[in-house]
């Protein structure tokens, strides 16, 4: 009866393995290209039903995600440095690209008499930069409050 707990337990690791979470991310991945190159529906829903199951996995574990990541005898351990410039660049990222997305916005909005087939384009860039503002001064506000 050991035995058996023993070969359960050792499956159950390999699941919560950094390894096998980035090898399935990595097919995950794949299964949304295939289904979006070869306009399957169903490979689609198939990636979708494994991203909710690594989402599941993730948020049990999600206390040792650190963790389960940092075993890895290649893992690359960052400091404080790193993470300031990453987050610097991240920010900076996020800025240009809501700027570049609003100003293209207003052209194909202000090209509305020439160019009518892209109105609902310039449209959808305007939107979902006014989407990112929102979110970025949402999750800005939390982690304000949070730290």
């Amino acid at each position: 009866m050991n035995s058996k707990s023993g070969i359960i337990m050792k499956i159950l690791s390999i699941f919560e393995s950094g390894l096998f979470i980035k090898i399935l991310s990595v097919f995950i991945t794949g299964l949304w290209i295939a289904g979006l190159l070869l306009a399957d529906i169903y490979i689609i829903i198939l990636a979708v039903v494994f991203l909710i199951a690594l989402s599941t996995v993730l948020y049990i574990h999600r206390d040792n995600l650190k963790e389960i990541f940092q075993k890895d005898s290649n893992a690359i351990v960052e400091d404080e440095r790193t993470q300031l410039i990453n987050e610097k660049a991240a920010t900076m990222t996020l800025g240009v690209l809501i700027a570049v997305m609003i100003y293209a916005g207003i052209v194909i909005i202000a090209l509305r008499n020439n160019y009518p087939q892209f109105l609902q384009a310039g449209y959808t860039l305007f939107l979902a930069s006014i989407l990112c503002f929102i979110l970025y001064f949402t999750s800005r506000a939390y982690y304000t409050h949070k730290y």
